[in-house]
């Protein structure tokens, strides 16, 4: 019984390393304009272009990601989620969803109002 009890707490650190992922966050200085896409096999697709700052911060942030899977959130709401094999220095994200309804929900968020914080690069 000891023995368990040794292997469960030696085991819950790399258990807790091995689920945390690299989290961008999309705010108002970072997000220029979103569109809803046309149906694909893979569902509706979101596009979202970067301004310069956001461009420059997520191309950090992913060639500091190499080999990690990441999750690019707005507030805690979860947009992608992929994992980096190279950096992504063009400032295009795409998200992917099942229906036109929740892709437009989306949209609407990303050109609206986001949150100022947290912003950019969180791990």
């Amino acid at each position: 019984m000891m023995r368990w009890v040794a292997v469960l707490f030696l085991a819950i650190p790399a258990i807790v390393l091995a689920e945390a992922e690299p989290e961008f966050y999309l705010c108002s200085s970072y997000v220029d304009k979103s569109e809803v896409g046309d149906n694909t096999d893979f569902g509706w697709p979101v596009f979202v272009k970067l301004t310069e700052v956001g461009t420059t911060s997520l191309e950090a942030f992913t060639e500091a990601s190499l080999g990690k899977t990441i999750r690019i959130l707005v507030g805690n709401r979860e947009f992608s989620r992929a994992t980096i094999w190279v950096p992504i220095p063009s400032g295009n994200l795409r998200g992917t969803f099942s229906s036109r309804e929740i892709a437009t929900d989306w949209q609407r968020s990303l050109a609206g109002k986001l949150p100022t914080a947290p912003c950019g690069a969180w791990d």
